[in-house]
């Protein structure tokens, strides 16, 4: 029995991979050199214009893998700032990951507009980063400088403060 080679049909092989691929959020790549980024804060308080990424490719292998799991997570994906996640996760050793990416300079301040979301494949599934904010801003009711996530540092510090004085 002869079975007959059908010629692959690149278009449909390529329209079935982007469909079987998941979209993830907190995903994006800048604008200048395409360089893969995960934001980690959409905009920063009382900088509305500017947002803190990584690039996960700097990260060793260890701490890059369990990175993307946490990226990739249920709780990951469902976080609205992926850096309130962060806050919550460790890495293999034991370090809380934000605070390790935030020491070791991992985060970097850019300017929303150089961040391109990559929302699916292909340059369709592309926006903007000041524009999404713009468009989820909107479509909560608020204004881009209040989707913000406020810092809860200054708080904790003042009443560690308190504590302090009030055992003297």
């Amino acid at each position: 029995m002869v079975q007959q080679m059908m010629p692959m049909d690149v278009e449909g092989t390529a329209q079935t991979v982007a469909s079987n691929r998941r979209q993830f959020k907190h995903i994006g790549k800048l604008k200048d050199d395409g360089a893969n980024v995960a934001i980690i804060f959409r905009t920063v308080p009382e900088e509305p214009e500017n947002c803190l990424v990584i690039g996960p490719k700097f990260l060793d292998d260890t701490n890059h893998n369990a990175f993307m799991k946490a990226l990739e997570s249920t709780e990951g994906q469902a976080s609205f700032e992926l850096g309130t996640y962060l806050n919550r996760v460790s890495f293999p050793d034991g370090t809380n990951m934000l605070a390790f990416l935030h020491q070791g300079n991992y985060i970097k301040k850019m300017p929303t507009k150089n961040i391109v979301v990559t929302m699916g494949s292909g340059t369709d599934g592309q926006v903007s980063l000041d524009e999404l904010n713009k468009l989820i801003a909107e479509e909560r009711g608020v204004k881009v400088s209040e989707l913000a996530v406020a810092d809860p540092t200054p708080k904790q510090t003042a009443d560690a403060s308190k504590k302090k004085t009030a055992k003297k």
